[in-house]
């Protein structure tokens, strides 16, 4: 069993006994841990769900939403490295596949261990952003995505439009980072990359397979039933997914800490 201790940027976080690897799970833009509540108990006692809490949301509330990327990067480095007894992979949704693979780069940067597998979902690769078609913007669409929620918990509209104003600064904040960011060209990650999209999802294939090229491991691509929101429901064939890429393996040993990129 791991001592070490809990790490305030993690919610709902109800670690295994015999987890031999963990999962920082990291939210889409004006999302939350929440969204990751149930993957524990869906991948069983092997796997060790971190679902990251970001500043602005839910338990975080009362602090500020993080608008810049490196500061982003700064938080989420100290989240992953407060746990360094175990073996991890990062699975990131719409903003949090971003976040998840900057995380990566930024722990190589850094000289610290790299994932063991990269999981992004719903959100286009990151090399392909400066020429993409115009597309529904990242405030709009999780806007949409509150209210939706709102409805889903019938809300009145009134107590909806309570709960869209207490988000908002936290989706201006998201939104300013997705729309902040520049792509910087650079080695590839050497991790396995699996990359995930609804059929209806706004996010293209062509732009869900570039992923491919931004990592010398391997590949692998899967649409499922739904749009770009389509984790709301915990796809079983996702959750099966993850659990075939993380069997342990026992030649693997735990990745050791990289050669700072310079």
């Amino acid at each position: 069993m791991s001592t070490t201790a809990p790490s305030r940027g993690l919610a709902f976080h109800e670690p295994p006994p015999s987890a031999w690897a963990r999962l920082f799970c990291l939210p889409h833009a004006g999302g939350s841990a929440s969204l990751f509540r149930a993957w524990q108990k869906e991948l069983g006692p092997d796997i060790e769900v971190c679902p990251v809490q970001l500043p602005g949301r839910e338990n975080r509330l009362r602090e500020p939403p993080l608008r810049e990327l490196p500061r982003m990067m700064d938080l989420l480095v100290d989240v992953v490295s407060a746990l360094p007894d175990k073996p991890f992979a990062l699975f990131g949704h719409s903003m949090g596949a971003l976040l998840a693979y900057e995380l990566a780069r930024a722990l190589r940067e850094r000289g610290l261990p790299a994932p063991l597998h990269l999981f992004v979902a719903s959100y286009r690769a990151p090399q392909t952003l400066a020429t993409a078609p115009a597309t529904p913007s990242t405030h709009d669409i999780d806007v949409a995505e509150a209210r939706r929620l709102g409805a889903a918990l019938s809300l009145s509209g009134e107590m909806a439009e309570e709960m869209l104003a207490l988000m908002r600064g936290t989706l201006l904040a998201d939104t300013a980072l997705c729309e902040s960011y520049r792509f910087q060209p650079g080695p590839p990650l050497t991790c396995p990359v699996s990359a995930f999209r609804g059929i209806d999802d706004y996010v293209p294939e062509d732009a869900t397979e570039a992923w491919r090229e931004l990592s010398t491991g391997r590949f692998a691509t899967q649409t499922f039933l739904g749009d770009h929101f389509f984790l709301r429901n915990t796809p079983r064939g996702l959750i099966q997914n993850l659990r075939r890429s993380l069997v342990k393996r026992p030649a693997s040993p735990h990745p050791q800490a990289q050669e700072p990129h310079r």
